[in-house]
């Protein structure tokens, strides 16, 4: 297990704890004065509290991406996609569309590119605390407001409502708190956070980077072609995405060996990479190793550089480049059929997750794995839409 899987599983365990304090000490009691008429009212309170829990994190997921639309136009950026528990509106053309889609994140997205050089994503990360702390001043003085009318000389009606409004109140806070608590969270968690993102981008070379990365993504996501891509020497996630994207313009063009030599860079700092990006790169690398060499050296390699966690996850990930890679290795150094075909099965969904300005590629280069599997194993059929 990596260090993030780690830390992840702490701050999941602590977002817990304070739910269940919370919960025991606070909402508890409240639930305890709250009367329904009618006998046992057990049933009613469980609604109104599931209610509440569910307009919680509504509320808050889009208070959060709020907060980020609204920080990336101060910080100098534009927004292009927003995703909110896999509601995604983007935009095509100049109209927004809306489509279900997976994200980058623990409950949404907002995907930005920069308008301005100088921009910044400061706001853009911090923005949604500011949004937190507003939410939590509001709703502690209605809280307050409300604890004090409860004691006065209301009916039974008057009084249920308040406390409902507590509750809520109290729900909505400790939701916030256990979402922004993950979100600000300082490390590498199992996705991309604003804590983690600050963190990084406290050097002026990554927020380079980073801008440059936003810049093509929201290029390609508009289907748009870019000429002028920069290539990092110094490498991380951020620069290694971005360098894979110069990989692909090398793979649309068939040169290959600059596309190694580009890989192997990359590869030669695995130490600086999450598993997600290493394994990104080393699929790639695969993918032209297992195409164009023969099988001793694709041996040779696959066994250097891909451990049992990496072909694990490259089989279960749903993208285009390890769907490639995984059936091609499936097909040459398993020889299992089985494998190459759920790998087959799964293009379809991994296509629909690829940026539109990339699935004209990644269908040819899919293509190609097709065509090499066909070609070393034709006993398999593998072109055919059912097994024979």
């Amino acid at each position: 297990m990596k260090r993030e899987d780690v830390i992840s599983l702490l701050v999941y365990a602590l977002m817990i704890v304070v739910a269940v304090m919370i919960g025991l000490y606070v909402v508890g009691p409240l639930m305890g004065n709250l009367t329904f008429t009618g006998g046992d009212d057990r049933g009613q309170k469980i609604g109104f509290a599931l209610l509440f829990v569910i307009a919680g994190i509504i509320v808050n997921v889009v208070l959060i991406e709020l907060g980020h639309m609204v920080g990336a136009k101060v910080s100098g950026y534009k927004y292009f996609s927003v995703n909110m528990l896999g509601l995604c509106f983007y935009k095509k053309g100049n109209k927004w569309k809306v489509k279900f889609s997976n994200f980058d994140g623990l409950t949404g997205e907002t995907r930005i590119a920069p308008v301005n050089e100088d921009a910044s994503p400061r706001w853009y990360s911090l923005m949604p605390l500011i949004f937190y702390v507003a939410e939590v001043v509001i709703l502690m003085v209605l809280f307050n407001v409300f604890t004090s009318q409860i004691a006065g000389d209301y009916g039974p009606a008057s009084h249920r409502a308040m406390l409902l409004v507590n509750i809520m109140s109290i729900l909505f806070v400790t939701i916030g708190g256990m979402l922004t608590l993950y979100n600000i969270f300082p490390a590498k968690l199992d996705t991309t956070t604003d804590g983690y993102r600050l963190t990084l981008l406290s050097k002026k070379e990554n927020v380079k980077a980073f801008n440059e990365l936003m810049r093509i993504e929201c290029a390609y996501a508009e289907n748009q072609e870019l000429a002028d891509m920069k290539v990092f020497d110094e490498i991380n996630n951020f620069t290694c995405s971005i360098n894979l994207y110069t990989v692909y313009k090398h793979l649309k063009n068939k040169n290959y060996q600059d596309a190694s030599v580009l890989l192997d860079k990359m590869i030669a700092e695995k130490a600086k990479l999450s598993r997600e990006t290493y394994c990104s790169v080393v699929a790639q690398k695969m993918f032209i190793v297992l195409l164009t060499q023969d099988y001793q050296t694709a041996k040779t390699y696959y066994d250097a550089h891909i451990d049992q966690n990496e072909r694990r996850y490259i089989s279960n990930d749903l993208s285009m480049p390890s769907i490639r890679a995984y059936m091609l290795i499936s097909s040459m150094l398993d020889i299992s059929e089985h494998e190459a075909r759920y790998a087959k099965s799964r293009v379809k969904k991994a296509l629909k997750r690829t940026l539109p300005g990339r699935v004209a590629v990644e269908e040819e280069l899919y293509q190609l794995a097709l065509d090499k599997v066909n070609q070393v194993r034709p006993e398999w059929h593998i072109k055919d839409t059912e097994v024979k």
